[in-house]
């Protein structure tokens, strides 16, 4: 099969990297911080404008791109199913800003993170970037991610396996899966897996 496999909080718990080091900035500058986790835009998260998310984005997410920490079993796992299908890093990081594109391949070859192909944002906006496009053009079979917009947008195409935040809480849709951890994700392409080869018998 071929897997397409989000990065930010579905690989790594970026979400909480991103809030301590939010937690940090708002100490040092004076301002108040109560992160709404029901939101998944940091300005609505954080109750901050654009231009002072911007300047937080800017001063601190080549660092959390470093430092942020795998899921539970994400490395092992994936490292696993690397050696039965074909895995394809899907990321709305842009590629375009060679920080950011360094701090990745930096990360993956840090924590010994296989696979054979990674596709970044090479749009103006992370929000231009359009996933699905990159799972049809790649035939993925399976999408593992965690943004609700991008999980219902695909799963009209191919099934979604969505890592469960508060923020996709509302998502529900007949080809997505909720999962929760990356033990449960290994379990369910075992099922896909098998059924593949059944319909294809």
């Amino acid at each position: 099969m071929n897997l397409g496999i989000d990065i930010d909080n579905t690989i790594t718990n970026t979400k909480e990297t991103i809030y301590r080091y939010a937690q940090r900035f708002a100490d040092r500058n004076g301002y108040s911080l109560n992160p709404d986790i029901n939101e998944y835009r940091l300005e609505q998260s954080f109750g901050w404008d654009t231009e002072l998310t911007r300047r937080f984005l800017k001063e601190n997410l080549v660092d959390i791109y470093i430092n942020v920490s795998p899921k539970p079993y994400a490395i092992e796992t994936i490292n696993r199913l690397y050696e039965k299908h074909r895995i394809v890093l899907i990321t709305s990081r842009n590629e375009r800003k060679a920080e950011i594109k360094n701090a990745t391949l930096y990360w993956l070859k840090k924590h010994g993170l296989r696979y054979h192909k990674l596709i970044m944002n090479r749009t103006d906006n992370m929000f231009h970037f359009s996933k699905l496009t990159a799972c049809l053009e790649n035939k993925i079979d399976l999408m593992i991610e965690d943004h609700h917009d991008l999980c219902l947008e695909i799963s009209h195409h191919i099934p979604v396996l969505m890592f469960d935040t508060p923020y996709n809480a509302h998502v529900k849709a007949d080809n997505i899966i909720r999962v929760s951890s990356w033990l449960q994700v290994e379990e369910l392409i075992q099922q896909f897996e098998h059924s593949t080869i059944h319909d294809d018998v």
